[in-house]
């Protein structure tokens, strides 16, 4: 990873402060750029901001030109406060997409959203419009999950082929209803942990970013939203 790209960062949520690391978009050439929140797993079972998923992911959004920021939930780390069972998170990030945001370098009508494993359940569950896309990262999917999850843009979803914990199939049975342009990936091979496999999952959320965060891909939107329906 360059340091020179990178930056740590504290941020305000909620009358906590949280900490994160902030990769500056490889290229920006002083243009806006779009901008990316990416969430760690589960930290009562070790995840935070340095998984190596999380780090892979956003080195590689920095990459295609996306401003990334990794950042640790509340009682993880040095981020305040004590870890919220899921209910909270979401308020933590609302504050790191609107600090990225703030960012004068970053677009603030160009935000992603990203999350792996317990970070892809709070990602799905935060509302936060208008993004222009979400990834979630083997999402631990409980059957009937999608009564509670209503999504508005374009979602990738990534399981690992031989995943027992987020298996491919939960998505079904989670019943949750994906936007239109959304992808769902089956990486063969691969299990909830993505060892050796970073690269690969990586790749996949900077593709798809990249895709919807296109200035044409914006105006396509903008176009057929006026439409009449």
């Amino acid at each position: 990873m360059d340091s020179a790209m990178t930056q740590p960062v504290t941020f305000p949520a909620n009358g906590l402060t949280l900490e994160g690391i902030l990769h500056a978009a490889a290229n920006g050439e002083g243009r806006p750029v779009p901008g990316a929140v990416v969430c760690h797993p589960h930290p009562l079972y070790g995840g935070d901001m340095h998984n190596a998923v999380v780090v892979a992911v956003c080195g590689a959004l920095a990459m295609q030109g996306i401003t990334a920021l990794r950042f640790n939930f509340r009682g993880t780390g040095a981020s305040e406060g004590s870890h919220g069972g899921g209910r909270e998170e979401p308020d933590d990030v609302h504050a790191a997409l609107d600090f990225l945001a703030s960012q004068p370098e970053v677009h603030p009508q160009r935000l992603c959203l990203a999350g792996y494993s317990f970070g892809a359940l709070v990602a799905l569950s935060t509302p936060y419009p208008p993004l222009a896309a979400l990834a979630a990262i083997s999402p631990p999917l409980a059957a009937d999950r999608g009564n509670d999850i209503e999504l508005s843009c374009p979602t990738l979803v990534i399981f690992g082929g031989r995943d027992t914990v987020a298996p491919a199939g939960s998505l079904e049975r989670a019943g949750i209803d994906l936007p239109p342009r959304s992808r769902v990936v089956v990486v063969p091979g691969a299990d909830h942990f993505w060892w050796g496999r970073e690269k690969n999952v990586a790749e996949e959320v900077a593709a798809f970013f990249s895709e919807h965060t296109r200035p044409q891909a914006g105006r396509e939107a903008s176009t057929r939203d006026a439409e009449p329906r």
